[in-house]
């Protein structure tokens, strides 16, 4: 059976760290990756979050997942104690529903709750057994590599 257009489009992807790939940097006066201030101001700026330094542990994860049908979309997981109203997906156009989860390094299992019925993730690279007779999809999420981690 061949499978919609739109079910192969579903994904999870984790996303760089400090944004985009390949693009050129502006000079920033603090430490944190990605933090722009005004050359004129002066000392370290106070309270960034956790996620703009180089050394985080947590790393943003992007579950996506295309319904041009579905009138709401959650994702339920190891992540957020298994439920659905803790992590709800905002509706993008063209049917696309996504969410982004801030995780530490690790393995976690998820599925979608669409319209409230639990949904496994089509284009999921893994998959686990539950104990409900079903399947659990697999994010995992790497420890950010670092140039003293790197192998030569």
């Amino acid at each position: 059976m061949k499978k919609s257009a739109s079910l192969e489009q579903n994904r999870v992807r984790q996303l760089r760290a400090g944004g985009g790939g390949g693009r050129k940097r502006a000079a920033t006066v603090a430490t944190a990756e990605g933090v722009k201030l005004s050359p004129a101001r002066k000392g370290e700026p106070i309270g960034l979050l956790e996620e703009h330094f180089r050394d985080s542990e947590t790393h943003a994860v992007s579950f996506e997942y295309f319904n041009s049908t579905a009138r709401e979309v959650l994702v339920a997981g190891s992540f957020n104690g298994w439920q659905p109203k803790a992590t709800p997906m905002t509706e993008q156009c063209g049917g696309k529903w996504s969410a982004e989860i801030l995780l530490p390094p690790g393995h976690y299992e998820y599925r979608f709750v669409v319209d409230g019925q639990w949904q496994d993730d089509p284009m999921a690279a893994r998959f686990v057994a539950n104990s409900f007779g079903g399947l659990n999809c697999v994010v995992e999420v790497k420890p950010m590599e670092t140039p003293a981690t790197r192998r030569p």
